[in-house]
């Protein structure tokens, strides 16, 4: 049947039940969502090692965040591996001859760790500087030559360490809540 201004009964009640539909849709995607939010009162998860010693707090599926001496430091795990261990480091001078104190990009709102070797390297605070020279350093303490610095201002803490094996982790890591 028609209804005024040559339209279909049926055509006048597609905006209608489009309508219903997008309404029926959002509340069932509300609901959905707040049934998905851990309640408040919810732990966060934790990594620990195999003698339930916390490794740090999640952040992201491989990164967690630990406080070392009143810092908190994120870093790489893998559950098998540890702490990730990239092997080397920058680290930057504010002289032309990498000298004095050492330092470390800082451009997160936790200080950013990096294993090389035994040890954990983390910004210990956070200013900002313009480097004059930079230099590799090898987690077999082997340090690179001392090459200048494009001379860019940028964040930079100055560079902290942990010794990893002080933390007493044993492998494997697992998460828990």
């Amino acid at each position: 049947m028609r209804a005024r201004g040559g339209r279909n009964s049926q055509d006048s009640c597609k905006p209608n039940r489009l309508a219903v539909s997008a309404s029926l849709v959002m509340l069932l995607l509300a609901s959905s969502l707040a049934y998905a939010a851990p309640p408040s009162s919810s732990r966060p998860f934790r990594v620990i090692d195999r003698n339930g010693a916390l490794v740090g707090h999640v952040v992201t599926e491989n990164l967690v965040a630990r406080e070392i001496s009143g810092t908190w430091v994120t870093f790489y795990v893998h559950a098998g591996f540890g702490i990730y261990d990239s092997n080397a480091i920058y680290l930057h001078y504010t002289t032309t001859d990498c000298r004095g104190a050492a330092y470390i990009p800082h451009s997160s709102m936790f200080a950013e760790g990096t294993r090389v070797g035994s040890r954990l390297y983390y910004p210990a605070d956070q200013q900002v500087l313009t480097p004059q020279s930079h230099k590799l350093v090898y987690g077999s303490g082997e340090e690179g030559p001392c090459y200048a610095a494009a001379g860019i201002a940028d964040v930079y803490g100055t560079a902290a360490s942990a010794n990893v094996d002080s933390f007493g982790l044993a492998l494997p890591f697992r998460a828990v809540q």
